[in-house]
């Protein structure tokens, strides 16, 4: 299962909610969520978790470009060399950074898309930032099982330009894609918005600065009586788990919510997917 992050314009928030869905996805024993950065403009996680010159996106398409032709492999040996690539973060998730600049980025995305079959037998977040189209970004969103739209709310323009790519995003719901919006900030109600996008609003993203320091690797958990008895209060029984940040309590709530979304329909041929993403 491939879920993508992204947005059509601004900075809403991408690589954090993006983090946060992989950190908080309902991981079974079996199941390795996997964030990939995949960022034509460049990315972030290597900087914010000082993880520079560690295996990342570049040493994965490095990798995979030696294999030439369509070559199909099995999901289960794609998985291996994707996680090979990953570094592990403390707390167990595992992160594929891209090159913190863009004449960098821009090169591995590409080189992604041509091998896009490393991405599936498991669940990865595809951290995309800013899609624009024809660039390799439009690409990768093309191929996922599920899109989160990142939006602004307090932005009317940003919700416009929503609404605007309609057509977009209607080719990839008939494509099989689930599509769902993640507003933050919103200073409009959520049906005025799907009324608007034409798409559902599938969470409210909150301003959480410390949330969003803790997914940048700058917190470890609650700190002072004050935040500890927030940790308490929400989760009920343990204030040092994370969910009584308002960021991370919303990520595990899409997360769950794009689970059930995406095994409830018939998942897609798994060779003719594999397939498409392999460049001629």
């Amino acid at each position: 299962m491939i879920i993508a992050v992204c947005s059509f314009s601004g900075a809403p928030g991408v690589t954090t909610l993006a983090t946060g869905l992989a950190a908080l996805w309902p991981a079974g024993p079996l199941t390795v969520p996997v964030l990939v950065e995949a960022d034509v403009s460049g990315g972030d996680l290597a900087t914010w978790h000082r993880i520079a010159g560690r295996p990342g996106l570049v040493s994965l398409t490095a990798s995979v470009r030696a294999t030439s032709g369509p070559v199909v492999v099995q999901e289960e040996g794609t998985r291996r060399v994707l996680l090979r690539h990953a570094y592990e973060l403390p707390g167990g998730m595992r992160v594929v950074a891209a090159p913190p600049t863009a004449h960098e980025a821009a090169a591995v995305v590409v080189a992604l898309t041509r091998r896009i079959q490393v991405l599936f037998g498991g669940v990865t977040v595809l951290d995309l930032g800013r899609v624009m189209p024809g660039t390799a970004g439009a690409h990768l969103l093309a191929q996922v099982d599920a899109a989160v739209v990142a939006v602004t709310g307090n932005d009317p323009s940003q919700i416009h330009r929503v609404a605007r790519c309609r057509d977009v995003l209607d080719a990839l719901a008939e494509g099989g894609t689930r599509v769902g919006l993640a507003v933050r900030d919103s200073r409009f109600p959520a049906d005025e918005i799907t009324a608007e996008t034409g798409y559902p609003v599938w969470a409210s993203v909150p301003t959480d600065t410390t949330g969003a320091a803790f997914l940048r690797g700058e917190g470890t958990g609650p700190r002072g009586l004050r935040q500890r008895v927030a940790a308490w209060s929400h989760t009920r029984q343990d204030p040092d788990a994370v969910e009584w940040m308002p960021l991370l309590a919303t990520a595990r709530r899409l997360a769950e919510h794009i689970d059930d979304q995406i095994w409830v329909r018939e998942p897609p041929s798994s060779d003719a997917r594999r397939l498409e993403g392999v460049a001629a």
